[in-house]
């Protein structure tokens, strides 16, 4: 073969190898160059004195930090948690772009504004719709249906969108994810004695080697031990959904003329919830509570100890005016007739005459 038609071979192998390799890149889905960078990349955590949460529901939640740490100025300046403030701010600063997104995703957003010391917006984000991903495999047989893998989220002040993997679910204005909401937890094993009271109308219940007993109960009645667990488990894992205004009376909270549950330990604790009215959504119910301590024994050491537990949990409990879940609400306020039941009768066996 020639070495002109040699060359010319070579020279039309080189162009037809370039042409595929150009179609085959074409038919790649490119990255957009956006993708992996933060979406808020200025952002200083440092500087953060203050965050600012207004919910599309048209609720608002305003944390601030002042010289005595951390509040929930927006309710009443609750103490809020630290550990869940950093948590809730890490997973903003972290946030990396997945990919570009529709702006209508974030069209009816909440918006959160991070701000310095003196109020000054340092970044703001919307967060838009979640993204959600169709069960697959087991969990797709077994019934699963789609749930959230991502949040449509934009930088305030800009019209793009970006779909990223964190489902911002705790970013709510419900305390529970800003600050530490736990009232009391009281495990059913150290109470020794329950009395609901309602007026001067009492009733009374004691415990011994696991069994409840109840004061008064006339021939024909028993206990319901049905209703055991609710009364134990009244203030275990006991925690507030919001709170009243701190300023409302007793009379109008409605604590006054309301059931009082109060339980006692065997270590000599005692916790008294006065319970009120329902909220006016019926979302939950007032409530106030306080603690009491009699020693059970000599030991000088441990009733001291008691006494600053006790000292400490009024600190903490004595200037708010809750609002529990009014499933919890429910077990404190059972009368007498929700606890007694009539007693069966014995059927008596006739003896067969042989």
């Amino acid at each position: 073969m020639k070495t002109k038609k040699l060359i010319g071979l070579a020279a039309a192998a080189v162009i037809l190898g370039s042409l595929a390799f150009i179609s085959n890149n074409s038919k790649k889905v490119k990255t957009p160059q956006e993708t992996g960078k933060p979406v808020l990349p200025q952002l200083n955590l440092s500087k953060v004195q203050q965050i600012e949460l207004n919910m599309k529901s048209g609720k608002k939640l305003v944390v601030k930090s002042s010289e005595t740490g951390w509040t929930l100025s927006s309710l009443y300046d609750f103490p809020a948690d630290i550990t869940k403030i950093r948590s809730n701010l890490l997973s903003i600063k972290d946030m990396k772009i997945g990919q570009s997104a529709s702006s209508s995703k974030v069209a009816n957003a909440d918006l959160i504004d991070l701000q310095d010391e003196s109020g000054k917006s340092l970044a703001s984000l919307r967060i838009g719709d979640q993204h959600m991903r169709e069960a697959t495999g087991q969990m797709a047989m077994y019934g699963g249906g789609s749930f959230p893998d991502g949040r449509y989220v934009s930088a305030g002040g800009e019209d793009k969108a970006y779909l990223v993997t964190e489902t911002l679910r705790q970013i709510t204005e419900s305390p529970a994810n800003w600050a530490d909401v736990e009232i009391a937890n009281i495990p059913s094993a150290d109470i020794s004695g329950i009395a609901l009271m309602t007026g001067n109308d009492a009733v009374v219940l004691s415990k011994s080697d696991g069994s409840w007993t109840l004061a008064g109960l006339k021939e024909n009645e028993e206990f319901d031990t049905s209703k055991s667990y609710s009364l134990e488990s009244a203030l275990s894992s006991l925690s507030f959904e919001t709170l009243a205004d701190p300023a409302m009376s007793a009379e109008q909270l409605g604590i006054s003329t309301g059931m009082v549950f109060k339980a006692m330990l065997k270590n000599g604790e005692s916790y008294t919830a006065k319970l009120g009215n329902m909220m006016p959504d019926n979302s939950g119910r007032y409530m106030k509570i306080s603690a009491a301590f009699t020693p059970q024994g000599t030991n000088a050491t441990i009733n001291a100890g008691l006494k600053s537990k006790i000292a400490d949990f009024n600190k903490k409990t004595a200037q708010w005016n809750y609002v529990i879940p009014s499933q919890k609400a429910g077990n404190m306020i059972l009368t007498r007739s929700d606890l007694v039941k009539e007693k069966k009768k014995e059927e008596k066996v006739e003896e067969k005459v042989k």
